[in-house]
């Protein structure tokens, strides 16, 4: 039964991250195939600088919903302990849900980095330390953005993969304030700990290779 559960979660992520908001989005709005425009990439930002900034915030608030929710429903019906053999398909299906945006089944496979979907896999486990870990990349994006190198700018989004599980830690390690009865900050078992940090792995394997061609591309300007 706890396998037949997991897959059921990781299907339901996969399918549910699938759904690429920005390409769909923008055809209804403008016409458009944002994977033929722009930078080609069908993600928040391509489509605030060719379809508008309002369009964007509707395809960031629902890949952020794919990340989340499918864990919120995971949770509620399938695996509503704290154990660490719970938080274990919890982790699954959030990987999943940014899978599925990533290498989306609807359209041949070709999504974007899914840095939108994680955020609402950060906001499930670690919601508390992960905006305080936003608040510190948003100083930083403005602090670059001042700055002639505009390309690195746009990477700052990428700084919360390494600074969320830091903050995990060390709220782990030096907090515990019960805030409800399901959420506190701090206090966190080390199976969260670890999940959060394999996570940001992930991301960073991820988004590697898109990392590597923006810093190619400002080193040839």
């Amino acid at each position: 039964m706890y396998l037949l559960k997991m897959i059921i979660c990781l299907m339901t992520a996969y399918l549910a991250g699938s759904i690429n908001f920005a390409i769909l989005i923008s055809r209804w709005a403008k016409g458009i195939d944002i994977r033929q425009v722009g930078n080609r990439n069908p993600g928040t930002s391509n489509v605030g600088r060719e379809v508008g900034k309002g369009w964007a915030g509707l395809v960031f608030l629902g890949d952020m919903a794919k990340g989340l929710l499918p864990l919120v429903m995971a949770k509620v019906f399938l695996f509503p302990g704290g154990s660490a053999p719970e938080h274990l398909p919890l982790f699954l299906t959030g990987m999943a849900a940014i899978a599925g945006h990533c290498w989306p089944l609807f359209f041949q496979f070709k999504g974007g980095g899914g840095l939108a979907t994680s955020i609402g896999v950060y906001m499930f486990f670690i919601p508390a330390e992960f905006l305080l870990t936003l608040l510190i990349c948003f100083g930083a994006n403005r602090l670059l953005f001042r700055t002639r190198k505009y390309s690195v700018g746009q990477l700052v989004p990428m700084c919360f993969v390494p600074l969320a599980p830091l903050m995990t830690l060390v709220s782990a390690l030096f907090l515990r304030i019960s805030i409800t009865d399901g959420l506190t900050i701090g206090g966190y078992p080390w199976s969260l700990v670890a999940g959060v940090a394999l996570l940001s792995v992930y991301l960073f394997i991820i988004n590697l290779n898109i990392v590597r061609e923006r810093f190619s591309k400002e080193g040839t300007d």
